[in-house]
């Protein structure tokens, strides 16, 4: 009996110190980085592969490099290696408009017919640099230049000179009434460079050197040419993860694989910069201690205007609070073709960049799990309440629609703008009542579905999909709705051809 009494005290204290050591794991930049880069992949979407700084009052508390710059020469990615920097370019641009705007030469209520007068006017009147700015142009994102006619393979692959681009953008159909709502768009970012070379009569190159890059010895930043960026950039890739019983033989569970090159010029001013971790966090230093533009330009670039945008920067991005309620930030995040990058500002001194060259990559879980180690917290911030949508019954125990509504209003406020439900959440919510034949319930839920989200055929679609088996009559009338909502639509057609004959049978 003593024996038995032993063995399982010896069993209970095993446990508990395998249990600190991965608590205690969780506790160091070092371990977590590591981890994300050879084991916890599915957290973060891929194996991290790239550079990380971490800093708290602008003294550096961790830099790091993880993996390989190019899988053909397996050289390893180092704590100075370029990387293509996608979005957070959107930073560098909006910076050269205020700097333009203080001198007096940029108005930010001018509308782009002002500078760019090649353009079609009933185009270009419609567009402030404002709107620009703060994505409230109305403009849409690449699935505008899809909807020309244009494939999007010719188009990343293609060269084009900023007027051309500027030219191209204007056929685009505009998503919203310029002004109104927010809607995020690289297409206008490359407006504005078109606007600054215009005004300047120099490159976006030259401009980023002579303004930001060489007043603030930024050696490693800028916006260089397809060689550069082919030759002296970290290469890109995606992760593959492999599904079948070869995985258990692969490092990762899975193969890196090459992807297309983009062509920079149509990266531009909205996404083609390159930099590196250390000269992301000098950039993030002259933006808190205005260096390159006054205090009060400053804070009108740093003011957000719809969804938490302001010119270049988040306010408050909604994946961290989120996860930390406590915590208040500026940042952005970026991706091109099998890169992607991330600056954090906290309001608390805490800043997090990271840039890698593998493309999917969860931004939000490194940059909240680095946080909570960088200022030795527990995770234990989060916000609670968003009710199990494991089934209708345990979404309905949880309180429901009303819970739901209650989280996200919770969410905004902390935010300060309003924040609502993924609409692949919001499709799923929806299923769990048709499935049940709640149909009233469902169709509720479906209609404000239909009146707050921008919808596309493929999103309908597979909220029929979800249901077809267990409310095939429901499917239909989804299907019906998208053919009515797109009419030209082959596959919407299809979908409700092949249901109808269903449910005859």
């Amino acid at each position: 009996m003593k024996i038995r009494i032993i063995l399982k005290n010896l069993l209970f204290s095993t446990l508990i110190l395998l249990f600190n050591s991965c608590i205690n794991a969780q506790d160091t930049i070092e371990d977590i980085m590591q981890d994300y880069a050879e084991n916890r992949r599915r957290e973060i979407g891929s194996p991290f592969t790239g550079s990380v700084l971490v800093a708290k009052d602008d003294k550096i508390l961790f830099t790091g490099a993880y993996g390989v710059k190019d899988r053909e020469t397996n050289s390893p990615n180092e704590i100075n290696t370029i990387f293509p920097i996608g979005s957070l370019t959107k930073q560098f641009t909006a910076m050269l408009v205020m700097q333009m705007r203080e001198e007096g030469t940029l108005n930010l209520d001018d509308t782009v017919a002002t500078y760019l007068d090649y353009l079609p006017k009933e185009f270009a009147n419609k567009i402030t640099i404002h709107q620009l700015l703060s994505h409230t142009s109305g403009l849409p994102h690449y699935e505008g230049i899809i909807k020309t006619g244009l494939n999007i393979n010719d188009f990343t692959s293609t060269y084009y000179t900023p007027k051309e681009l500027a030219l191209l953008i204007s056929q685009v159909q505009f998503t919203y009434e310029p002004g109104t709502t927010f809607h995020y768009s690289s297409l206008g970012y490359m407006l504005l460079g078109s606007i600054l070379e215009n005004v300047s009569g120099k490159s976006f190159s030259e401009l980023l050197y002579h303004r930001i890059t060489k007043p603030l010895g930024l050696t490693q930043t800028g916006f260089a040419s397809n060689d550069f960026i082919k030759n002296e950039t970290a290469r890109g890739y995606v992760f593959k993860e492999d599904k079948t019983v070869s995985m258990i033989f692969k490092k990762y569970g899975g193969d890196f694989k090459d992807v297309p090159f983009r062509n920079q010029s149509n990266t531009y001013s909205g996404g083609g910069m390159h930099s590196t971790v250390n000269d992301l966090f000098i950039w993030s230093k002259a933006v808190k201690n205005y260096r390159l533009i006054s205090k009060k330009s400053t804070i009108l670039m740093l003011k957000p205007i719809k969804q938490g945008y302001a010119y270049g920067w988040v306010r408050n991005w909604e994946d961290i609070i989120e996860r930390n309620s406590r915590v208040r930030l500026y940042s952005h995040t970026g991706s091109t073709f099998g890169h992607a990058a991330a600056i954090s500002m906290f309001d608390d001194g805490t800043t997090i960049i990271f840039t890698c060259n593998v493309g999917k990559i969860k931004a939000q879980n490194i940059t909240h799990k680095l946080y909570l180690a960088a200022n030795n917290l527990d995770d234990i911030y989060g916000i609670k309440g968003y009710p199990d949508r494991g089934s209708l019954v345990d979404f309905e125990n949880e309180g429901g629609i009303d819970a739901l509504n209650a989280y996200f209003q919770k969410l905004s406020d902390l935010c300060g703008y309003e924040v609502r439900p993924s609409a692949s959440s919001i499709r799923h919510v929806i299923s769990l009542y048709y499935e049940k034949g709640k149909n009233k319930k469902g169709d509720s839920l479906k209609n404000t579905y239909f009146k707050y989200y921008k919808l596309s055929e493929n999103a309908i679609n597979e909220l029929g999909y979800r249901i077809v088996k267990s409310n095939c009559e429901k499917a239909i009338e989804i299907f019906k709705e998208t053919v009515t909502l797109f009419p030209n639509s082959s596959n919407a057609w299809d979908s409700l051809g092949v249901l109808t004959p269903i449910k005859q049978e």
